[in-house]
């Protein structure tokens, strides 16, 4: 790894470690308020702490797996820009998605369906294909180099986990999992629920990383001419 990117990841280190600080800080005054909890105005404030400690933990865990892709998985794999650019207006309008990379492995054999595209990756088009309503917005989008491959395909479903029970994720994650299970495929989920942007490669699940995760991976380019 780079000087640049080391020095990066331990100042990251540094500011999680700072937030971890503040977040046992507020955990301690939580406990000595828990004896006021028959006092509604103080049970108010209480809520609000607890509220803030959640928040900061999410935060956290984000910052935490980020920076796990960027250390054990990002020198593997890119994300095309304009599938940045789609994803997050996706996740913007929670329009469920799920886009698949296809990386060494051959998909066909695990693919069911769909609808040929063969059309160059293009923001516009993925939107459509994933806006509601639209014939094709069931199933997944095949990416295979530098093409839209095919739409509306139906993956492998892997068995729905606890995790993704706690999580309130659905179909399209339990169908990115069962492709990464059996491939290298780099599978990107938009929930339309929550609007999260989740990735799941080497059949593990990477939930709510936004569309700062995929504009980190080297290599990287908003423009169309470099994909």
């Amino acid at each position: 790894m780079k000087p640049a990117a080391n020095e990066r990841i331990l100042s990251e280190e540094e500011t999680i470690k700072e937030k971890l600080e503040e977040l046992k800080s507020r955990v301690t005054q939580l406990h000595e308020g828990l004896p006021c909890l028959k006092e509604c105005s103080l049970l108010s404030g209480l809520l609000q702490k607890l509220y803030e400690i959640r928040e900061g933990l999410n935060q956290i865990e984000q910052g935490l797996l980020r920076t796990h892709l960027k250390c054990c998985i990002s020198p593997n794999v890119k994300v095309p820009g304009e599938v940045v650019l789609a994803v997050s207006k996706l996740s913007a309008e929670r329009h469920g998605a799920i886009i698949v990379i296809e990386q060494k492995t051959d998909l066909d054999k695990y693919l069911k369906g769909g609808a040929v595209i063969d059309a160059n990756i293009s923001a516009p088009i993925l939107e459509n294909i994933f806006y509601p309503g639209s014939p094709l917005h069931d199933g997944a989008v095949i990416i295979r180099g530098a093409n839209i491959r095919k739409a509306s395909v139906l993956l492998p479903l892997a068995p729905r986990t606890p995790e993704l029970e706690a999580l309130g994720l659905g179909s399209r994650h339990c169908a990115a999992l069962g492709l990464s299970r059996v491939s290298d495929a780099l599978i990107i989920v938009v929930s339309e629920e929550k609007g999260w942007i989740s990735m799941v490669l080497g059949g593990r699940l990477y939930p709510n990383l936004g569309t700062f995760a995929l504009l980190e991976k080297p290599g990287n380019s908003m423009e169309k001419g470099n994909q």
